[in-house]
């Protein structure tokens, strides 16, 4: 009776240490980089296979400046020996359906060849749910098709929807 009563003991004050260490913020992989005295960058970092099981980084990020959104782009890298086709447009499906384009900036920037950048502030607006979204970069061999869960399409519209 003693060795039970210890047990649920220690598990009613392993709960309560939980309830008050819990931060459901701490959760999230949004960072936050002050970048100059008035200018922020909010990102997301994911890690995703598309379905040819290639590993490919997407970072979602904006960039506040004096309060305004200077920039929303997703950047997606692939690991060295990928290459991404340049200037192709990000094309976004849910299901079948064709949410839009994001505008490949690329050669704004130098970047290496396994490196996309994609201006993705018309877009983002599109994405009214959590469901699972489709990025698809069309080239010769194959596309490049990577399926976005729904965990990491809640955590792209937040980044649109709060200043952390």
């Amino acid at each position: 009776m003693r060795t039970l009563r210890r047990v649920w003991l220690k598990i009613g004050w392993f709960l309560l240490i939980f309830l008050f260490a819990y931060d459901p913020n701490a959760i999230a992989s949004i960072h936050q980089y002050p970048e100059t005295a008035n200018q922020v960058m909010y990102r997301s970092v994911q890690s995703l296979r598309d379905t040819q099981e290639k590993a490919w980084q997407l970072i979602l990020y904006k960039r506040v400046n004096s309060g305004f959104i200077q920039d929303f782009n997703l950047r997606i890298v692939g690991f060295p020996g990928s290459v991404l086709p340049h200037p192709i447009p990000v094309e976004l499906y849910r299901e079948k359906f064709k949410l839009g384009l994001a505008e490949d900036i690329t050669y704004q920037l130098n970047l290496p060849e396994n490196v996309g950048e994609y201006d993705f502030r018309e877009i983002i607006t599109k994405i009214q749910s959590n469901s699972p979204l489709r990025i698809l970069l069309p080239r010769q061999k194959y596309p490049i098709e990577i399926l976005i869960p729904p965990f990491v399409i809640k955590e792209w519209r937040s980044l649109l929807d709060h200043n952390y």
